[in-house]
């Protein structure tokens, strides 16, 4: 069970609302307090509506401190310990409810994904509104029913992730009676190849679970968040940074300024032309359809008492009288007025 729509912070998400676009900063703060609030006006001068960090502790999610994580920097491929990277792009416990607040007077939704109990504490304390889990801890449960606990609107990742695995987490979500949540798929591809991207999944995830639905991008560029806008998604998030050039793991495949201010322009227009759903004429179509249609018209100058055969009418413009599948209600019936070619017959030019 859940919601059509739902608030974070006094912003409304769901159907009938503008597409929520969250700028994920997450760790292209690098450590600096002074880049991630660049990163913030920056995403406000974008357009977007939420900016989103990332907390964690890499002591407590890292057991082989001797991995290698290998990635593209600025073209070039990076390898350095995993460890000694996740440690080094830390959010400190001190810098959330500071850039919360810093957040919130430019007017942007501040988020952060939490991974572990003391991270959601945190970010509670901190202020945050809605809690966001990444893909990868969809199948953490614990992790789960200890958010879900707290009551508060969720969003879920689904990247790598199967059907079961989707139901299993929504199904905590749904012990804990959080019916304001929305899920977002994802693939954990980075960059995600466009071949990959299989957006039609929105449809498959909204009709498989019947709740909310939005998408986490990781491809190149901004073309899949615009067509995931078009295919229905309450909301967007993309990886954002100041400048795809510096050091770090995620920069290269974050939208940059430009690119996020690209994107929000094509979502908002995307939302324009996504509409409404039912089928029927717009205004401005049954002003044209006046125009274009075609009514039953006499193929001759007919008179009084002529008895309506079918070679006695044609179809014309405009569409302002009777339509073609009138036409078996005229055959047979007595003209008591004249009819002059091309003219529109009506049911009043008949005898009853």
């Amino acid at each position: 069970m859940s919601t059509n729509s739902f608030k974070i912070d006094n912003v409304e998400i769901g159907e009938g609302h503008p597409t929520f676009i969250i700028a994920e900063i997450g760790v292209n703060h690098n450590g600096s307090l002074e880049i991630a609030k660049k990163t913030i006006d920056s995403a406000l001068e974008a357009g977007a509506d939420c900016v989103k960090f990332q907390s964690f502790r890499a002591e407590e999610f890292m057991a082989d401190k001797d991995l290698e994580y290998e990635y593209t920097n600025d073209g070039k491929i990076v390898k350095e310990n995993m460890y000694e990277m996740f440690k080094r792009l830390e959010l400190p416990a001190s810098w959330h409810k500071e850039l919360f607040e810093y957040s919130r007077k430019l007017g942007l939704v501040p988020m952060t994904s939490v991974a572990d109990p003391l991270s959601t504490d945190i970010a509670m304390e901190s202020g945050i509104t809605c809690f966001k889990l990444s893909s990868e801890d969809l199948i953490n449960l614990p992790l789960i029913e200890y958010v879900a606990s707290k009551k508060m609107p969720m969003i879920l990742s689904t990247g790598m992730a199967d059907e079961d695995e989707v139901a299993d987490a929504l199904e905590i979500l749904k012990n804990h009676g959080v019916e304001q949540h929305c899920i977002l798929h994802c693939v954990s591809v980075y960059p995600t190849p466009n071949d990959e991207a299989n957006l039609s999944r929105l449809q498959t995830l909204k009709e498989r679970f019947g709740c909310l639905v939005g998408y986490s991008d990781h491809t190149e560029g901004i073309l899949a968040c615009t067509i995931a806008a078009g295919l229905g998604a309450c909301i967007l998030e993309k990886h954002f940074t100041l400048d795809k050039g510096l050091a770090g793991p995620d920069h290269s495949l974050s939208a940059d300024p430009q690119e996020l201010k690209a994107l929000v322009s094509q979502v908002r227009e995307a939302e324009t032309m996504r509409g409404i759903s039912k089928i029927a004429p717009s205004k401005t179509e049954m002003e044209t359809r006046m125009l274009f249609r075609r009514s039953v018209v006499a193929v001759k100058n007919l008179e009084v008492g002529h008895i309506v055969s079918r070679e006695d009418l044609s179809l014309k413009r405009p569409g302002t009288g009777l339509k073609a599948k009138n036409i078996p209600s005229l055959l047979g019936k007595k003209l008591k007025t004249k009819v002059a070619r091309d003219t529109p017959i009506l049911i009043e030019h008949l005898e009853d």
